[in-house]
């Protein structure tokens, strides 16, 4: 059994994270210049508090990202639309979204069997806000009961997704997918807008439930300053 099927987005956000950070954008992405840099990261779950929300003790930081990332070059989606599902924070969708600043962090165990990956963004407006979050769960719906495939240009073999239903869970849109060969196995979704900003999270592991991605969404969105 392949561990690491339901992460080709976390592996593809380390790959970027230097070209992110370098590339031309005419978004705001000073890195420490501003209040709202502070704030957006301040926000993000600490480690300890991952591992207490997750009943666990072995997460650790793995990566840090301030541009939304997307699948490598020799990555390709069976249906695109569909990466809201596997993977949060997409460049896919953030993209044209016009957010003005954005924090992602990624943690994960020793066997990459247990991950956490949380991110928030900040718009001009609470309604370009909830745009976003109404495009996700679009996305969502319409991928429902569908499978998505990620293929790659050499040999490597493709990574099969299958994905579940939207719903809300306490206020909160939340979504899922499972490996098609372990259903006990893959990621749970949450998003949320509050105020100007956005909370998008996933949790990849075993045994998942709602409710410990619905509790990191809320932990991090009850730190909203701005």
């Amino acid at each position: 059994m392949d561990v690491k099927r339901a992460i080709v987005p976390a592996i593809a956000a380390i790959t970027v994270a230097g070209a992110a950070l370098s590339g031309c954008d005419s978004r705001d992405t000073t890195d420490d210049a501003g209040a709202q840099v502070d704030v957006l990261g301040s926000m993000l779950a600490s480690e300890s508090e991952l591992n207490t929300i997750l009943s666990t003790t072995g997460l650790r930081p793995k990566t840090a990202l301030r541009q939304p990332a997307g699948l490598d070059a020799d990555e390709h989606a069976s249906r695109p639309v569909c990466l809201a599902v596997i993977g949060n924070a997409m460049d896919e969708v953030y993209r044209d979204s016009g957010f003005r600043q954005f924090r992602e962090s990624l943690f994960a165990d020793e066997g990459d069997e247990l991950e956490v990956d949380q991110a928030v963004a900040a718009f001009d407006t609470p309604t370009a806000a909830r745009t976003l979050v109404s495009r996700t769960v679009d996305s969502w719906r319409q991928c429902a009961g569908d499978s998505l495939k990620i293929s790659y240009s050499d040999n490597r073999r493709p990574s099969t997704y299958t994905l579940g239903s939207p719903s809300v869970v306490d206020d909160i849109d939340v979504t899922n997918e499972q490996s098609p060969f372990s259903p006990q196995q893959g990621s749970r979704r949450a998003i949320l807008a509050v105020d100007n900003l956005v909370v998008d999270v996933r949790i990849t592991g075993t045994n998942l439930t709602d409710s410990q991605v619905v509790g990191l969404a809320k932990a991090i969105a009850g730190r909203n300053a701005v």
